[in-house]
């Protein structure tokens, strides 16, 4: 059986993990997986924010065209 790493917390932050977990109706493991999955995908939302602000021409360009798309199915839409 492979060797299953664990968390070393002090009870002050276990105790706030287990009242959220609680509170959230879950497992303190269940809690665990959730908030790292919802960090992952913070960083991942930081890191694309930053890749399109350096590029601010292809933004407005990728904008303009997403509007365009939007607005030309809502037009054929009411047709």
């Amino acid at each position: 059986m492979p060797k299953r790493l664990g968390l070393n917390l002090s009870d002050d932050t276990h105790a706030q993990i287990k009242q959220r977990a609680d509170a959230a109706g879950i497992s303190v493991n269940a809690w665990i997986l959730a908030a790292i999955e919802r960090e992952t995908f913070r960083q991942l939302c930081q890191e694309t924010n930053t890749w399109w602000a350096e590029r601010p021409e292809l933004a407005e360009r990728e904008t303009e065209d997403y509007f365009k798309r939007a607005n030309g199915a809502r037009d054929s839409s009411a047709a």
